[in-house]
């Protein structure tokens, strides 16, 4: 048996993939493997019988993770990428079963965190534009609406591509998508980084404008509409002009219509588009005839 221990601890402990340290009753290091070296290199034999929690002086986020006692997760930067791991904890207990240590150990979930990010971008993009589809659009702005403070002004605009069908017709479903790729690509760089941008279905957008005065708001879709105007679209030699009408709702946030806000934005954008259209496309309409008034 005497012979054995050491074999084991060098060929079982030190191949576990995760890092793992194994502290006494008073949380002083006793033990740890080679792959906790990365995470921890303050880790030599000195450290064997020091606090962890002095060891770790020079990594508070990870000693605050440690400190807390509860499995949790860590994140470590490495040469300019992120690191992610699962910190669990396990005791130790004697034959007698009184506790009488821990075993930190640190699971590298990296790959699993990356993929579950890959998932919900794919969830939540339209796989031709590239932006927001309706659903998570729908989500980001009931999730800005419920942090912005009343008193504040929030404005939406509902646009569509002018004729679309007509494009389709004349130069095909590849031409039209192509249309729809290049109108998003310019609104989305147009936009300011807090501003939201979503496909609401087939050639019709929307965008969110938090802290937006419908003013300012007008003033913005304006000069982007200009520059879609500005912009043909040239496919198979053939130039393809590009217009879109713009529909503007606006609500000074309150504590009375924080609830439906969202839907009602999205009720008068959607009439005021229907304006925009009867009006002759090509134009921006703002919701109300104050608003029209102010224009």
């Amino acid at each position: 048996m005497f012979n054995l221990a050491p074999i084991a601890r060098d060929t079982v402990f030190e191949s576990f993939k995760e890092g793992v340290i194994v502290l006494n009753q008073n949380g002083a290091i006793v033990d740890y493997n080679q792959a906790m070296l990365p995470v921890m290199p303050a880790l030599n034999e000195s450290a064997i019988g020091k606090p962890i929690y002095d060891v770790l002086h020079g990594n508070s986020t990870l000693r605050q993770v440690i400190c807390s006692g509860r499995n949790g997760d860590y994140v470590w930067e490495k040469e300019g990428a992120q690191v992610h791991f699962q910190v669990q904890f396990s005791p130790v207990y004697s034959l007698n079963k009184d506790p009488i240590g821990r075993i930190i150990s640190l699971a590298d979930v990296t790959e699993k965190v990356n993929m579950q990010k890959t998932l919900k971008r794919l969830a939540s993009i339209d796989s031709l534009t590239q932006i927001y589809n309706r659903a998570y659009f729908l989500s980001e702005m009931e999730s800005s609406l419920s942090t912005i403070s009343p008193g504040a002004d929030v404005s939406l605009i509902m646009f569509d591509i002018d004729h679309f069908k007509h494009v389709n017709d004349t130069y095909g479903h590849e031409a039209g998508d192509l249309v729809l790729v290049q109108v998003a690509s310019l609104v989305k760089n147009s936009l300011r980084k807090r501003d939201i941008i979503g496909r609401y279905g087939g050639e019709e957008f929307m965008i969110y404008l938090p802290d937006t005065p419908a003013q300012e708001a007008h003033l913005l879709i304006e000069a982007i509409r200009l520059d879609i105007a500005g912009s043909p679209i040239v496919v198979d030699d053939k130039t393809i002009s590009i217009t879109s009408s713009f529909g503007l709702s606006h609500s000074i946030i309150s504590a009375d219509n924080l609830d439906g806000v969202a839907k009602i934005l999205l009720k008068h954008a959607d009439l005021a588009l229907y304006d925009a259209k009867r009006n002759g496309r090509n134009n921006v309409q703002r919701y109300g005839e104050i608003l029209h008034a102010c224009l």
